[in-house]
This record gives structure tokens, sequence and C-alpha cells, in this order.
């Protein structure tokens, strides 16, 4: 009787590689794509205060990290112009800007 051999060899590290790789790649598209979309939302006029340094509109920044991409400013303000204060409506500009990109930001994940 021969022998007979059947040899397995496992390509999970290589296509796990591919996978993190192409996630990163996609994170940084929509960090881009969004950043971009939120540096729009502060400068347009429609009911926001008007811009008078544009010192948020610069800060406004992606950082990809290991799964999950993070955008938003360190610039104190930032968050009452996204959430109003007692004596001021929200002037939203992050939260439209993900939602605005909603179908491309699934598109991307999908690729």
């Amino acid at each position: 009787m021969a022998d007979t051999f059947v040899t397995v060899t496992s390509h999970r590290k290589e296509i796990e590689g591919k996978l993190t790789d192409n996630l990163q790649k996609a994170l940084e598209q929509i960090g881009l794509t969004v950043e971009r979309q939120a540096k729009i939302n502060v400068s347009q006029s429609s009911g926001h205060p008007r811009v008078q340094t544009g010192r948020l509109r610069s800060s406004i920044i992606h950082e990809v990290g290991k799964d999950e991409v993070q955008i938003g400013t360190n610039v104190y303000y930032g968050k009452y112009l996204e959430f109003g204060t007692s004596k001021m409506p929200p002037y939203p500009w992050l939260f439209p800007a993900v939602e605005s990109n909603r179908q491309n930001i699934i598109n991307l994940l999908k690729e």
C-alpha cells in the first residue's frame, strides 16, 4: 500500500496582513474625507457664527490608530459649536461631516 500524504499550508498570517493593510488604508481615506468635509462645514456661513480667525478650521485633524480613526480638534470651543451651550444653540460641524459621507464610509470599509 502506498503512503499518501496531504500537506496543509496556512496562509492565515498573509491574509490577515493584507486585510489589516486594507483596513488601515480605508481608515486613512475615511479620515481625510470627513476631515475635509468638517473643514468645509466650519467655513460655511449657513447659520454658523462667522469664521473670525480660521483657528478651528486649521486645527481639525484625523489620526489613524489600530482599527480606528479619530477626527476632531484640540481647540476648546469646537465642542461648544458642535453641541451648543445654555446661551448658544449648537452649530454642528463634525457630526454632519460624518453623516454626509455615510455611504462613502460604508463603501470604503466594504472594499
